[in-house]
This record gives C-alpha cells, sequence and structure tokens, in this order.
C-alpha cells in the first residue's frame, strides 16, 4: 500500500470539486425554481385578478343598464298607450257631441285628418288629411282587435296612427302622427346617441319606428351580441317598443380606459417572459453548462472545464477561476504523482532488494540446513524415535523453502519480467490457487503484448491487491481472473463470489469516516499513475467486480523496447 501521505492530491481535488460541484447546483436549481414557484404565479395571479376584475365590471355594467331600461322602456309604453286611449275617449266625445268638442281642436290633436261614417258613408271632415277616402275606407273596415292601426304615410316614411271610435253605430277615425304625440320626446332621447336605438315594431316584426327613417316598413334584424335589448309591448296594441343600445360604448371614454387599465400587464407578462427568457439564455444555461463541467471535475475529467460557457460576466470570470484552481489542481496532482512514482519505485527497490536477500541467503541457508538434517540419517538408524523427529524436521524446511520462494515471487515476480504480464498473472493465480481456501480461474484472451516495466508493475499489483481482498476479506469461495488484449487496451478483470460490500461510488468516498478502504486507495492511486482507469463494482451479498483498463499507446510500447 502506497503512503497516506500522497492521499492529500486525492482530498484537493475531492475539496475542489464539491465546492463547484455544490455551488453550481445551487446556483441552477434556484433560478428555474424561483421563477416556477415565485415570479409566474404572481404573474399569473395578477393578470387573472385584472381579466377577472375586467369580467366583473363589465357584468356588473351590463346588469345596471338593462335594470335601468327595464324600468324606462315599459313606463314609455304605457305612457303611447295612455296618449292614443285619450285621443281616442275625445274622439268618441265628439261622436257622442259634436258641439262639445271643437273641429279646430280636433284638428290640433289629429293632424292627418279626421274622417266619419254615416248611415253607411264615409266623409272626410278635415281638408288636412293625409289619405284619400279609399283609404279611409279600408282602416274602417279592418278586423283588427286593436282601436290603434298603423299607417305610413304616402310618399314618405312617416308613421300615422289610425284611432277608431264607434258610438251608436257612428264611427269615426282620426289620423294622429307618432312625432305629434308628447311621448316623442321620450322616444327621440332613447336614441340620442349613435350607439343607441328605440324603435316600434309591429306584430310582423316590422318597423313602425325608427330613428333612421330609411328601415320604417322594413323587417327588423336580429341585434347583435354585444347590444342589450330591451323591449315592452304597448297596450292595447300588438306593438312591442324595443331599445337597442351597445352597452360597451355606452361607457364613458374615462370609463373604458380604466377598464383597459389591467392589460397593461398583458406587455408586462410578455416582457417578463423576455426576461425570463434571457436570463435562461445568459444565467441558467450558462449555470448548468458549467455545473456539467464541474461534475465531470468531481470525476477527475479536468479538461472538460476548458470549452466557454458564456453568459454573462460574472458567470465567465466563475468559470475562469475554476479553471485556474483546476490548473492548481493539476500542478499539484502532478507533483503528487511524481512523489508516488518515486516511492512506488522504492517500494520495488526493496520489494527486490528483500528477494534476493531472502533468496541469496535465507532460503540458501535453509536449503544447506536441510542438507545437514539429511546428513544425520545414518547415525539415528537405532533410534526409531529419532529418525521420525529428523523426518518431520525436514518436511518442516521443505516447507519453509517452498513458502519463502512463494514470498520471493510476491516481492519479485520474475516471470513478469521475463514472460510478461499475463503469464505473471497466471503464476499468481495457480500459487494462490493451492490454498483449499479458495478456487482460482484464469482467462486469458487476445494476443498477448508486452507494455512498459512501470505500467506491468503496476497492473501487476493491482491484481495482487485484488486477489489479496478477496482472499483476506470476500469469504469468497471461487475467484475470476480475465486478462483481455485489444489493440488499444488492456483490461484486467478479477471478480470473486464473496458477500460483497458497499462499494465507494466515487474516490471521495474513500477516505470518509467509517469507510477508510486503504486498499483501494492505493488501488486508484496506482491505476491514476499510468493513466488507467480502475472501476469498482459491488452490491452487499452480491461479489465483488474489480475491473482494470489501460489504453495501450505507441509510446507503452517503445518504453518496453527501451
Amino acid at each position: 500500500m502506497l503512503p497516506v501521505v500522497p492521499k492529500l492530491s486525492l482530498k484537493l481535488h475531492n475539496s475542489a470539486s464539491l465546492i463547484c460541484h455544490l455551488s453550481m447546483k445551487r446556483l441552477t436549481d434556484s433560478s428555474p425554481q424561483l421563477f416556477v414557484f415565485l415570479v409566474l404565479p404572481l404573474l399569473v395571479l395578477l393578470v387573472g385578478i385584472a381579466f377577472g376584475s375586467i369580467t366583473l365590471h363589465q357584468r356588473t355594467m351590463r346588469e345596471t343598464l338593462v335594470e335601468h331600461h327595464k324600468r324606462i322602456i315599459p313606463g314609455i309604453a304605457n305612457n303611447l298607450s295612455r296618449q292614443l286611449d285619450q285621443r281616442q275617449t275625445i274622439l268618441q266625445m265628439w261622436l257622442e257631441s259634436p258641439s262639445s268638442t271643437a273641429l279646430p281642436e280636433l284638428e290640433i290633436l289629429f293632424d292627418g285628418g279626421i274622417a266619419e261614417v254615416k248611415n253607411g258613408e264615409v266623409s272626410v271632415v278635415d281638408d288636412r288629411a293625409v289619405i284619400d277616402t279609399a283609404a279611409f275606407q279600408e282602416v274602417f273596415n279592418t278586423t283588427s282587435n286593436s282601436p290603434f292601426v298603423p299607417l305610413l304615410a304616402p310618399n314618405k316614411p312617416e308613421l300615422y296612427i289610425a284611432i277608431l271610435a264607434k258610438v251608436d253605430g257612428n264611427s269615426a277615425v282620426g289620423l294622429v302622427s307618432l312625432h305629434s304625440l308628447p311621448v316623442a320626446e321620450m322616444l327621440a332621447s332613447l336614441h340620442s346617441k349613435t350607439y343607441s336605438f328605440a324603435y316600434i315594431l309591429d306584430a310582423d316584426n316590422k318597423f313602425l319606428y325608427h330613428n333612421d327613417p330609411d328601415l320604417i316598413g322594413r323587417t327588423a334584424a336580429h341585434p347583435d351580441e354585444d347590444s342589450i335589448v330591451v323591449s315592452a309591448s304597448v297596450p292595447q296594441t300588438e306593438w312591442r317598443l324595443v331599445q337597442e343600445e351597445n352597452w360597451q360604448k355606452e361607457l364613458s371614454p374615462l370609463m373604458r380606459y380604466s377598464q383597459a387599465a389591467p392589460l397593461v400587464l398583458v406587455p408586462g407578462l410578455l416582457l417578463t417572459l423576455l426576461l425570463v427568457g434571457v436570463g435562461i439564455r445568459k444565467v441558467v444555461r450558462p449555470l448548468q453548462h458549467l455545473e456539467r463541467q464541474a461534475t465531470s471535475l468531481d470525476w477527475g475529467n479536468y479538461d472538460a472545464i476548458e470549452p466557454e460557457v458564456g453568459g454573462i460576466e460574472e458567470i465567465q470570470r466563475l468559470h475562469a477561476t475554476l479553471r485556474n484552481m483546476v490548473q492548481r489542481i493539476r500542478s499539484a496532482q502532478a507533483e503528487m504523482h511524481n512523489y508516488i512514482g518515486a516511492v512506488t519505485r522504492a517500494q520495488e527497490e526493496e520489494r527486490l532488494r528483500l528477494a534476493r536477500e531472502l533468496h541469496d541467503q535465507t532460503a540458501q541457508a535453509l536449503v544447506a540446513l536441510n542438507h545437514q538434517v539429511q546428513m544425520l540419517k545414518p547415525f539415528l538408524s537405532d533410534d526409531p524415535e529419532a529418525a521420525t523427529l529428523m523426518s518431520e524436521t525436514r518436511a518442516n524446511i521443505t516447507q519453509s523453502i517452498e513458502d519463502l520462494r512463494r514470498i520471493v515471487r510476491a516481492l519479485r515476480p520474475v516471470s513478469l519480467e521475463q514472460l510478461g504480464l499475463a503469464s505473471a498473472l497466471q503464476m499468481l493465480a495457480r500459487d494462490l490457487d493451492l490454498d483449499d481456501q479458495m478456487a482460482i480461474q484464469f482467462e486469458k484472451q487476445g494476443i498477448p503484448r508486452r507494455l512498459s516495466t512501470e505500467q506491468e508493475i503496476v497492473l501487476y499489483r493491482i491484481a495482487q491487491e485484488a486477489l489479496n481482498n478477496a482472499w483476506q476479506h470476500s469469504g469468497a469461495d471461487r475467484v475470476w481472473i480475465l486478462v483481455s488484449f485489444a489493440d488499444d487496451k488492456v483490461i484486467i478483470s478479477v471478480r470473486d463470489n464473496g458477500h460483497g460490500f458497499s462499494a465507494p461510488q466515487h474516490p471521495s468516498e474513500i477516505t470518509r469516516s467509517g469507510n477508510r478502504h486503504f486498499g483501494i486507495m492505493g488501488m486508484y492511486e496506482r491505476a491514476a499513475l499510468i493513466g488507467a482507469h480502475l472501476q469498482i463494482v459491488s452490491v452487499p451479498n452480491g461479489g465483488t467486480t474489480i475491473t482494470i483498463q489501460l489504453p495501450i499507446t505507441t509510446t507503452s510500447l517503445q518504453d518496453f523496447n527501451r
């Protein structure tokens, strides 16, 4: 295992990347949430209140106008009926007693002329009659149930009302123009504006009276939807007095402007949406891009911070600060890697020295001791117990020699120097397979290739550490080793069927309290030393798989050839 001091590089990287990631996440998360949960609901509420108030105001104004017209129109209709009824009464009084009412007075009340029927003969008693005797005869012959018959004056669109009176078999008709009645002023007041109309319709829905003379005698069209229409029947007739008014135009201009005032919220909303869109393009998206870069930094991809993210000046300054920090981290890690490389080389040199001393001194001493014990055998032929003890001693010495040679091979894998990585790992698996506790299956794929000495020793040590962890900690009874050679990479996989563990998802989790996997940390650091990628996959009760992948470059092969 590597010393703990070099792990400052990992801690420095983890701290910086964590700060970047958290700061970016706060910024990118807060902007959309601020818009979604604060700005947008407030705007929707204001627009809803504005349009709701307009709708409520319009409804109130419409109802107010309707109630106003409902009070006025029936009164005018009743007034018209009373004025006609009064003239009919006067006409009846004249029939009963011609001397009671002077003819000039009747001519004032009936400006369209007067006619009477005596003994079946129709006679016009007023020279100002607007219709001839034949027309008066038609009025007398009418079958209408109403004593009031509408007539249109010849050659001009003006309404005259024929009022019939009958007394003791005698009949009289008086014509009165509508404009000569006192109610005409009331009707005129109803259409004093260009958007307000008052008219009288007969039973056939034709205009008897309208402020536009050209419409008199024509069939009325259906009012538009924006108009308020209030009608009332004229008593003793089949007529209807109608008031039609465009209620929106009835409002004063100031009132209409006050109604339209809330509509300024619509441009405000559009402007806000525009500003939010600019904010998303200039702030949120650059921050999201920067967050992705910070996340890549968290996994050691320092090149991800190089592309520009754009945005406002503050984001660009933050991006520049992160790039400067990454440069410092790279420099610090380069120094740490150099230190780790020096320590690793020193370790390998120390392993080589120990292996040489154990082989040249301790192993040779044990071999010599074994020969000396063998030379004692003739002298112990008469002592069976001593002979047995000597045989056991020789067996122990032989086992110690084998154990010592296995230790020497572990310290100095001679097969790695002579035969290469695949053969060395195969021999390592064979040595561990001698233990009855765990069976090891070795598999090789592709054509083995020699790498640089440093790469081969690092890959060997990582695989060795993975096998030791499986043997000591996993509780596995079976391990699979796969060595795969491709044109551009070498992959080594060590998999076991042990009880597994909660593998760290990121190198920063290795050094946390209660989760100190220093062996795994050493594997990560060795892999980083040669530019390899290490992946650990493990779940409780699901076994563990450790995979290391090393890209093969021309430089790696050239280093070995030298």
